[in-house]
């Protein structure tokens, strides 16, 4: 190091230092190795594969041994699920897993009251199932229990007739006979009822939707009110009655929203439009909103003012 007259001395230090941790590695994988008994003074030979060994001894050469594994047999036999122990269940070709899994049903559910619970088993296929199903037995002790069927009272056929003509036309309305139109704008629910195609539920949808409609102005606006049949139609009419109208000057975002025919976008623009650029004088102002279409401006004509 002292020859190389270019190098500081921290560099021959450095140097110096490095040398000497070449040499320790060095000797260490030489112990290392030196060390490490071989395969043959131990007695291992590893076989043909390379995977397994086993020791020998003297110089015989070593011999392959092979170990028969027991097949296990599949059984199928008549059992019940709530009494099987796990003996029965793995000699059925179940899994360990599964048989867990039954333990755990029985643990939280109970028992298997009905062979169908049995099919919901955790890897039941069914290849398996076509062979366990049917060997499914299930006492009579797990079993629900069914309700006897009650005897019917005998009624003389003169009560029946009576109980047809004294019949609640309340809950269970006469329907009206052919031809007959009903005025949706008067009509209760009672009346409507009467409508073949509309129940108490129909009835009471109309009636919800005509109020904040504020009326009907043409017969196809039931539709609007729930799913119903078309043939509805042909049992309604709408007399000409005038509908009450909103003032889409003075009204807020929340009144306007109240009604079917107007979001709370369209209520928000109206509004903003107002505090913008004043009041609104017609539809083609009503048209300059984005959320107005030509078409919702139609059907909102008959229920608004610009007064």
């Amino acid at each position: 190091m002292r020859r190389i007259p270019f190098f500081s001395n921290a560099d021959r230090r450095a140097l110096l230092l490095l040398e000497w941790l070449l040499i320790l590695a060095v000797v260490g994988l030489s112990l290392r190795n030196w060390m490490r008994p071989s395969p043959e003074a131990d007695g291992l030979v590893a076989d043909s594969t390379g995977v397994s060994a086993r020791r020998t001894t003297g110089k015989s050469s070593p011999k392959k041994y092979v170990y028969a594994e027991a097949e296990q047999t599949v059984e199928t036999f008549p059992f019940d699920p709530n009494t099987a122990d796990s003996t029965t269940l793995l000699r059925l070709g179940l899994a360990p897993w599964q048989v867990k899994a039954i333990y755990r049903y029985r643990a939280r559910h109970g028992r298997y009251h009905e062979p169908e619970d049995f099919k919901r088993l955790p890897g039941m296929t069914g290849e398996l199932w076509e062979r366990l199903g049917p060997c499914v037995r299930i006492a009579e002790r797990f079993r629900y229990l069914k309700p006897e069927p009650a005897a019917l009272p005998t009624v003389h056929r003169d009560t029946v007739a009576a109980h047809l003509v004294q019949r609640d036309t309340v809950q269970y309305p006469v329907k009206f006979p052919e031809p007959t139109q009903v005025d949706i704008n008067a009509a209760d629910t009672n009346l409507l009822k009467k409508i073949p195609g509309i129940g108490s539920y129909r009835a009471r949808k109309i009636v919800e939707y005509r109020q904040r409609l504020g009326g009907f102005v043409r017969a196809e606006q039931i539709m609007e009110a729930c799913e119903m049949p078309d043939e509805v139609l042909e049992w309604v009419q709408v007399a000409p009655t005038p509908v009450p109208r909103m003032a889409l000057n003075r009204l807020s975002i929340q009144r306007l929203m109240r009604h079917p025919y107007i979001t709370f976008y369209q209520a928000r623009d109206i509004v903003e439009y107002r505090n913008k650029h004043g009041l609104l004088q017609g539809e083609a102002d009503l048209l300059l909103l984005p959320s107005f279409t030509p078409e919702q401006v139609e059907r909102l004509r008959d229920y608004i003012t610009f007064e």
